[in-house]
């Protein structure tokens, strides 16, 4: 029986609705968060740093249980395609109010920026998790998986850049001197985009892919994943390059602000590293995977690229120029990595149905949203606690201790390049080999015969 073909539409739609407004609110968070908490909003930077260190270790319980949740779901939408309907406006209203600024004292503004960043997390996990399952439940062709993959990445990579390199701009256009307004209107509006991209995907996906297996209890379901070989190392990858493009991105502001004393070049640096790094999905990967021919070694070559540019970095750390120049390399190669995670993902999950005979698309997709979301938090962690450990001053431009600044050079550079090097040593252990594609693909094609 021959296969129907994934329709465009049903692309389009999944890249809006994964790499339009919710990439765009992402970014925002990733960005310039940090930056209003601590020197708009008035919280510590210490505590900024507990409050992301707490969320993960949340999001290290509540992630898995959101894989285990979609996984289960059973309506007739679907498994993954129903959160797309009721998740978004909720996530919208969260996002808002963490950006908002109400004058309810240091305590008071900790506990607040507390509750709205979990349920952030809470809430983007319900959205990331069924989106990373959707891609296997809607077709099993790997090159269309790719196709998909490549195509919301491309959407992320375009919204990204107008998030960071113009974000500030429209907070400013929108908020006037009310920083906080200007947050507000601006994700408010993202929101509003992502909601209405996420029922746009609803209405064009179906969920051909789906066979049910039996229902084990989730620790068991959990016992068996971590059974696969090389899933930790999997994990690894995730994670570092989770970190790796985060700090990139939570700590580029505090760099040209406080360590080259040049606020003005802002937007500049960020339109330099987002534009680049948007030449990384559409330049790096066709092209080393042509080359390569394996995801794992194309990625691991995109690493050493990274490396070499975070160092030539912190070695002319004083030359603007090669600063910028090397940065939007780094940023092509780092920002790459996010469809090669994607693209490991799929393979693993077919794997663990090739090792175990179990679907576990959404459990999959939640050990990558975790690995996201504990890559942001340490991230996160990383600024924050280097801020406040070197004795960091909110808005003392060209006034701050010499500790904050090679503080916050080393986060912004050398973090990148150790955890390039951990992806390449950890892709060594990468399980799925030419002949496991080979009996995945075999194992598709007896599906499509029955």
């Amino acid at each position: 029986m021959k296969r129907e073909k994934l329709k465009w539409s049903t692309i389009i739609s999944y890249a809006l609705a994964y790499g339009s407004g919710y990439q765009i609110m992402g970014s925002l968070v990733g960005a310039y968060l940090m930056i209003f908490l601590t020197d708009t909003f008035g919280v510590p930077a210490a505590a900024v740093g507990v409050i992301t260190v707490v969320a993960s270790i949340w999001d290290a319980v509540n992630d898995p249980m959101m894989g285990a949740i979609a996984d289960r779901t059973n309506t007739r939408w679907g498994k993954y395609r129903p959160y797309f309907l009721f998740v978004p406006a909720a996530l919208t209203v969260v996002v808002v109010l963490l950006f908002a600024n109400p004058n309810i004292g240091t305590t008071g503004k900790i506990i607040w920026t507390a509750v709205f960043y979990v349920l952030y997390g809470m809430l983007r996990t319900a959205i990331e998790i069924p989106s990373g399952a959707l891609i296997n439940a809607v077709t099993d062709e790997p090159s269309e998986r790719n196709k998909m993959i490549n195509a919301y990445t491309m959407v992320m990579g375009i919204c990204t850049t107008i998030a960071t390199s113009f974000g500030l701009s429209l907070v400013s256009f929108f908020g006037g001197k009310n920083t906080s307004k200007g947050y507000m209107i601006v994700v408010g509006i993202a929101g509003v985009l992502m909601t209405i991209t996420c029922w746009l995907c609803f209405a064009t996906t179906k969920e051909t892919c789906i066979k049910e297996t039996e229902k084990k209890p989730l620790l068991e379901e959990i016992k068996t994943l971590f059974r696969v070989k090389g899933l930790l190392y999997t994990i690894l990858v995730w994670l570092a390059a989770y970190i790796s493009y985060c700090v990139m991105m939570s700590s580029s502001v505090y760099y040209i602000m406080y360590c080259l004393c040049r606020p003005d070049l802002i937007s500049v640096y960020m339109l330099d590293i987002s534009v680049i790094g948007l030449l990384g999905i559409i330049i790096v990967i066709p092209v080393f995977l042509k080359i390569f021919k394996k995801t794992e070694k194309a990625f691991a070559a995109s690493q050493v690229i990274v490396a070499i540019s975070s160092i030539i970095i912190i070695i002319f750390k004083e030359n603007i120029a090669v600063i910028f120049v090397c940065s939007g390399i780094a940023s092509m190669f780092a920002t790459a990595s996010m469809p090669f995670s994607a693209m490991i993902m799929t393979e693993m999950t077919d794997m663990i149905l090739l090792d175990s005979g179990r679907i576990m698309n959404g459990t999959m997709a939640a050990l990558k949203g975790f690995s996201n979301k504990a890559g942001i938090a340490a991230a996160n962690a990383a600024v924050s606690f280097t801020l406040a450990a070197t004795g960091y001053i909110a808005n003392a431009v060209g006034k701050e201790p010499q500790a904050v600044i090679n503080g916050i050079t080393a986060v912004r550079f050398v973090v990148p390049a150790v955890c390039a090097i951990v992806i390449i040593l950890a892709l060594f252990k990468y399980p799925v080999t030419e002949e496991k594609r080979r009996k995945i693909g075999k194992l598709y094609e007896k599906g499509q015969e029955k």
